[in-house]
């Protein structure tokens, strides 16, 4: 970049003190390095790193601090308490205060000063910014936040498809609204929340409800008869409605998966008081709409017996996940051994729950659940040391250790039995959701059975959805030696993406595919770009669900919720594994899915409002975008850092069927059965000996040369007087 300043702009990840926030000029190189400490996620250090980059020098060190304060804000230390083994402990940390990079402070007066003055250093116009390496789209998005004309470029579709979500469709329906659609409108509780969030509060609220025929919205679910014509109900923005399709999927799913995730009831009081009889655990039937009725087994009780929250009733536990371990045919006495990392279900201050494991003597293991282990040890370190030790599972470095007769199986010996197709799951414990939190249980019968799922139930299902089941194939070859990726994974006879998805979760996914695809194909009253949005944000939904619906998911036992599948950038192999319950509205289930979709659009609107141009494009770094930019703010890829490719592909296959038909432009991107590698001198560029096969240098070579491939086609796009930006989150 000769003649340039490229400006370089690092984020450290841990908090410091206001002395740290600071711009250090690093003269060799021309690099200009902008230390700003508070900035911990991608977003902010986009938004921090593009400011940098599109206002001028302040000019005096001063100025400077300044700039850098009403950017970052001050640190000021705090003290927290916090209840420790039954003390409170006072702890001091450091929070900043101010700024716009903190979450939630990233809309306000301070931004709007930002926009001005970007605008009015560029001639009172817009200034264009283009990101050639721009991945998911953080950076573009906060060029389109501070009122710039944002282009971003990525070669992936999985990518190219986020780009379009983050940029293109919140842009374009910015502050638009429409009617919602009948069955919306025809929803008690919906139309309730919707309301509510228009401001509509007490008698108005009731009256409102009233004017649509709606009661007073008691959280009915969902009925689907055609509203009155006069319908006074205003006009709602693009979340809504993807709030409204994505409440008429999932009550669809829910109806036909409904008798695989089964409701159990435990007859007890909602609070302790009174003497009662045990009873067994009784399974609940659900309605026509695919939800429990608990009503009926509290047929024989009276309102007056019920309100009195001492008397025992039937009290129904939704299942809120599945805890299984994968398991493995012992090579001395031939039994099945569980592979299990731990058998901690919860640890946390006031709760305990442990796993039991006894051998049956027919070959198996019979699970329990044991409540309230006991504690031993004088001091922190032994009773830690203690908990490692009751706790401890079957699994270790050295392989898994047989519960019958105490022999290791080594790691070999479990990849050979992967391999050969033998390895198998044991449904160990079920989690629910009780009146005072999660709880803990043995699993039931129907609930073994429920989990069965056979092969031709998949394909009948599969026949509906385009290109079948997804089972593309994983490469087993390991990319780099510092980066996995998923190569990990066909070790063990994993090696289609099917694979790492039981076959109730199959199951599960496919139909919510097939549901999703119908209500897309239901939106014929929409304009075209409303209609394709829509549908592509209930494509994301599917996304995030399977994130949170594969057999690599865990169990987070000091936290208890589900983990989802990508807790890092690699996909390892996972032995007792967790499968949420997608019905379910903890965490993990589709209705938190969606709601995380609802809440990002609505949050991409208002970063979008009266933001000028956006485009997303899908094609290589070193192909040169049309125009010329003041500023190229970008986190390129780092040789061999992450695979991105070979892992998105885990959201490829399920984008792929899922979007087909939507348009022309997202069936020429996912065209492919996977995303693109490198082939003929173009690809991902990132250093992946694999892809040159085997040959390190040439895949060194490879990614360099187009690396300066495409900064030259950034030189050559930048105006005399912009500016190139390289972001490193390390």
């Amino acid at each position: 970049m000769t003649g340039r300043r490229l400006i370089e702009v690092a984020f450290p990840l841990r908090q410091a003190s206001l002395d740290s926030v600071h711009e250090k000029n690093v003269r060799h190189g021309h690099v200009s390095t902008l230390h700003i400490w508070p900035a911990r996620r991608p977003l902010a250090a986009a938004r921090a790193a593009l400011i940098a980059a599109l206002l001028p020098d302040p000019g005096t060190p001063e100025k400077r601090r300044q700039t850098l304060e009403r950017i970052g804000g001050r640190v000021v230390e705090t003290i927290r308490s916090k209840r420790i083994g039954g003390r409170t402990v006072e702890k001091k940390q450091e929070e900043t205060v101010g700024g716009i990079l903190h979450w939630g402070r990233e809309n306000g007066p301070e931004l709007d000063r930002f926009r001005r003055e970007i605008r009015e250093a560029h001639g009172g116009r817009a200034p264009r910014v283009l990101d050639p390496f721009a991945g998911g789209g953080a950076i573009p998005l906060e060029a389109m936040r501070l009122g710039c004309e944002a282009t971003a470029v990525d070669i992936n579709p999985v990518a190219w498809f986020l780009l379009k979500c983050t940029l293109d469709y919140p842009r374009r329906l910015a502050g638009r609204a429409r009617p919602l659609p009948a069955f919306a409108r025809a929803d008690g509780a919906f139309m309730e929340a919707f309301l509510k969030a228009k401001g509509h509060r007490g008698a108005g609220l009731r009256a409102m409800l009233e004017r649509l025929g709606r009661g007073d919205g008691d959280g009915a679910a969902l009925r689907l008869e055609t509203p009155a014509a006069d319908d006074p109900a205003p006009g709602a923005g693009l979340a809504w409605h993807v709030r409204a399709w994505g409440r008429r999927a999932l009550a669809r799913a829910r109806r036909a998966l409904a008798a695989r995730y089964p409701t159990f009831a435990e007859y007890a009081p909602l609070k302790p008081g009174r003497d009662y009889e045990k009873r067994p655990l009784q399974l609940v039937e659900t309605g026509a709409d695919g939800l429990p009725l608990i009503a009926p087994l509290n047929a024989g009780r009276d309102a007056a017996w019920l309100k009195d929250p001492r008397n025992p009733r039937w009290i129904a536990k939704p299942t809120v996940a599945y805890l299984w371990a994968r398991t493995v045919v012992c090579k001395h006495c031939r039994a099945r051994a569980p592979l299990l990392k731990t058998r901690w279900l919860c640890r946390k201050d006031g709760k305990r729950v442990l796993l039991t494991m006894t051998p049956d003597g027919e070959g198996g293991v019979a699970f329990g659940v044991l409540a309230n282990p006991p504690r031993n040890g004088g001091n922190a370190a032994q009773r830690r040391e203690h908990d490692r030790r009751l706790g401890a599972g079957t699994m270790s470095r050295a392989g898994a250790t047989c519960p019958h007769c105490g022999t290791v199986n080594r790691m070999e010996d479990i990849r050979l039995e992967g391999r050969a197709g033998r390895l198998g799951a044991a449904l160990t414990a079920v989690v629910v959701d009780g009146p005072k939190g999660k709880e803990y249980r043995a699993p039931e019968e129907e609930e073994r059975r429920a989990a069965e799922v056979s092969r031709e139930t998949l394909e009948a299902l599969y026949a509906e959805i385009p290109f079948g089941m997804p089972g593309e194939p994983i490469c087993a070859d390991r990319p780099s030696p510092n980066s996995r990726g998923a190569s990990g994974l066909p070790r063990y006879g994993l090696d289609s993406w099917s694979s790492l998805f039981t076959d109730r979760q199959l199951l599960a996914l496919g139909i919510f595919v097939r549901e999703l695809r119908r209500c897309a194909g239901e939106m014929d009253d929409y304009p075209d770009e409303w209609r394709e949005a829509l549908a592509a944000y209930l494509c994301v939904m599917i996304s995030k669900l399977a994130d949170y619906s594969s057999a690599q998911c865990s169990w987070h036992n000091g936290r208890e919720t589900i983990g989802h599948t990508f807790a890092r950038f690699a996909l390892p192999m996972v032995w007792d594994h967790c499968e949420v319950n997608p019905l379910s509205g903890a965490s993990g289930g589709f209705a938190g899915m969606a709601d995380w979709v609802e809440r990002a659009v609505e949050h991409l609107q208002d970063a979008a409002a009266g933001a000028p141009q956006a485009q997303a494009l899908r094609q290589s770094a070193t192909e040169a975008p049309s125009g010329q930019f003041d500023a190229i703010v970008t986190d390129p890829p780092y040789y061999d850092a992450i695979p991105y490719s070979d892992l998105m592909d885990f959201f490829h296959v399920w984008l792929r069927r899922a979007l087909h038909g939507l348009s022309d432009e997202t069936d020429a991107a996912f065209a492919e059965p996977l995303g693109p590698k490198w082939q003929d001198g173009e690809g991902e560029l990132i250093d992946d000996a694999s892809r040159h096969g085997g040959d390190k240098r040439a895949s060194k070579q490879a990614c360099e040369d187009g690396m300066v491939r495409a900064f030259r086609v950034c030189r050559d796009a930048l105006r005399d007087d912009g500016r190139p930006v390289a972001v490193f989150a390390n």
